[in-house]
């Protein structure tokens, strides 16, 4: 499976910092969004570290030099899905440790991660920055949301009209620091040629509409990386009440030496 990605933040119209980073690093098939939160600059050291740390940590891993696990490695998960894991906890441990200096205190980040394993794409996540896969013009969520809001709803504590209370949407159950552990989402996929793969922070949903942005990534005559930008622009027309940030995948088609090339290279 060959991909390429493209990305972007901005800090939108009524925020002083972005507390917005993402990573896109194909040399360690590896792709995170984190959103931090957290007073003065605290959310941006949140979300930094995140970002950061699993950087060096599939750095070392590529490097032959794999850090130790902080839990007990699941049966059902491959051993680089066990490492994604493991990459968000370690995040989770240090951005929680750091939170011993006051300026930090009570800083959170949450964080949304994709890892490339040979034609199969682990998602995992904390908290509410979602992932998308956009497929035949279906855009379909495949991260999970933790949120009040989002629990409610799955156990069917809904209105009698099917909504919910939409400030319960902001009030997160999962996020990266505020505790010493944390219970990571953990899904895969394995998506098709002309497939795309959307992560965003919330500053990009809560001000343009799902059936938008579909619109938008269904125009096959603008290139991904336009796709990104003109995303960005809706969210800023749309309010942009918050940071936003968008990265987004293709996956392409690839010729027959690419593939045996590649199955050579995973055995």
């Amino acid at each position: 499976m060959k991909i390429r990605a493209f990305g972007k933040t901005d800090i939108g119209l009524k925020r002083k910092i972005n507390q917005d980073m993402y990573l896109i690093a194909p040399e360690l098939d590896l792709y995170v969004i984190a959103d931090g939160m957290g007073g003065h600059k605290a959310g941006e050291v949140a979300s930094r570290l995140a970002v950061n740390t699993m950087a060096s940590y599939w750095r070392k891993l590529k490097e032959g030099k794999p850090p130790s696990f902080l839990f007990s490695t699941r049966k059902d998960l491959s051993n680089t899905a066990n490492h994604l894991v493991n990459s968000i906890m370690m995040s989770n441990a240090i951005i929680h440790e750091a939170q011993k200096k006051p300026q930090y205190h009570r800083m959170g980040s949450t964080v949304s991660a994709l890892i490339q394993e040979n034609d199969t794409l682990w998602v995992a996540n904390v908290g509410d920055s979602p992932i998308y896969l956009f497929d035949n013009g279906r855009l379909v969520q495949i991260s999970e949301e933790h949120s009040v809001e989002a629990e409610q709803r799955s156990m069917g504590m809904t209105n009698p009209d099917g909504t919910t209370n939409p400030f319960l949407k902001n009030v997160l159950t999962r996020v990266l620091g505020l505790t010493s552990k944390v219970n990571v989402y953990i899904n895969s996929i394995r998506p098709e040629p002309g497939d795309m793969i959307l992560m965003c922070s919330d500053g990009l949903t809560n001000c343009v509409p799902l059936d938008s942005i579909a619109a938008v990534l269904s125009d096959s005559s603008v290139p991904a990386e336009q796709k990104v930008n003109m995303l960005v622009e809706q969210a800023i027309k749309g309010g942009g009440g918050d940071n936003i940030t968008v990265v987004l995948l293709e996956v392409l088609k690839e010729g027959k030496w690419h593939k045996l090339r590649r199955r050579i290279m995973s055995r």
